[in-house]
């Protein structure tokens, strides 16, 4: 009896491949693992797109300019307009600052100054609109983003 491969699941298809002698088990396995880590990795990232988007739709009623990821004196917290966890807001405002949502800043006693200059509880995300142009735009999101990556 032939076994049409079209009619196999990916599971079938593997066990049908072994037991021919084409793959060994080994190499199915490894198959199905690197599958499921594909799987997994564009789970995060649909999360986190949904993210970004529900942060930018939050960002857009706000009176505020000026935000950081929990609530301070001086800025409005994220965590506090979206339902997420403090590594994926981060993440989320880390990649929204590449794309020229934000532009992350340094805020000491109301003065902006580079981010390389402050401490992490310094850091602000300031809403960048046309009446504000991303005068401290530098590659550091960019870094950030491809550390974050890794």
């Amino acid at each position: 009896m032939t076994t049409s491969i079209e009619t196999l699941s990916t599971t079938a298809l593997l066990n049908e491949l072994i037991s021919r002698g084409i793959l060994s088990q080994s190499q199915a396995d490894s198959a199905t693992k690197k599958a499921g880590r594909a799987a997994e990795k564009a789970i995060k990232t649909a999360a986190l797109n949904t993210l970004k988007l529900q942060i930018s739709e939050a960002i857009t009623g706000c009176p505020t300019h000026v935000f950081s990821v929990k609530k301070t004196g001086n800025s409005l917290g994220v965590m506090d307009l979206v339902d997420a966890e403090r590594s994926q807001v981060l993440k989320a405002l880390t990649q929204l600052t590449a794309e020229g949502v934000f532009r992350k800043v340094g805020l000491v006693g109301g003065v902006e100054k580079p981010t390389s200059e402050v401490n992490a509880f310094q850091i602000r995300y300031i809403r960048v609109t046309d009446e504000s142009p991303a005068a401290f735009e530098t590659n550091e999101a960019a870094e950030e983003v491809a550390e974050e990556g890794k």
